[in-house]
């Protein structure tokens, strides 16, 4: 797995720890590796994880996986930033991979839920072109970006909703 922008590694941990003979590919900004792999280490899962120090905004993502994992990171950009990441995404996996977002989903009339409208108010003031989107926005931005089958796999009414799509 690719986890993008991975912080601390929290999710690519658990993806281990639930998948035996995974590995994972953790790619972020420089302090962000260094304690991914601090935490890694405590949690004797450095041997399983590569640490790729970079900016998804200008660097091209590490390439050859499977399952690229982007955990809230859409709202913060702008709709044409998520589809430079989609596509940056797209080249990054495998024929037959596939992306797995994590974040708010809007409903179409972006009123629900509650906390991902408020939130998007939060997007407008504290960030230069972040918002929060639908499901439709994402699908187009996913198909723009060459992907296959967006759909919506966990609805949330907070950052945990999550749509999964394929690369063919």
């Amino acid at each position: 797995m690719l986890d993008v922008g991975a912080g601390p590694g929290t999710w690519s941990h658990a993806f281990l720890r639930a998948v035996p003979g995974a590995t994972a590919v953790l790619f972020d900004l420089p302090h962000a590796i260094a304690l991914a792999r601090r935490q890694a280490e405590e949690l004797g899962l450095v041997d399983r994880m590569e640490f790729v120090v970079g900016n998804f905004y200008v660097d091209e993502l590490p390439r050859h996986v499977d399952f690229a994992w982007v955990s809230a990171i859409t709202h913060q950009n702008s709709r044409e930033q998520n589809r430079q990441l989609f596509e940056k995404v797209f080249r990054a996996l495998e024929p037959g991979g596939q992306i797995a977002i994590r974040d708010i989903v809007l409903e179409p009339d972006r009123t629900a839920p509650l906390e991902g409208a408020l939130f998007a108010v939060n997007m407008l003031v504290g960030t230069p072109a972040g918002g929060t989107y639908t499901l439709e926005e994402f699908r187009e931005d996913l198909l723009a970006a060459g992907f296959s089958e967006p759909h919506l796999r966990i609805r949330s009414d907070n950052m945990n909703s999550v749509i999964l799509a394929h690369r063919r």
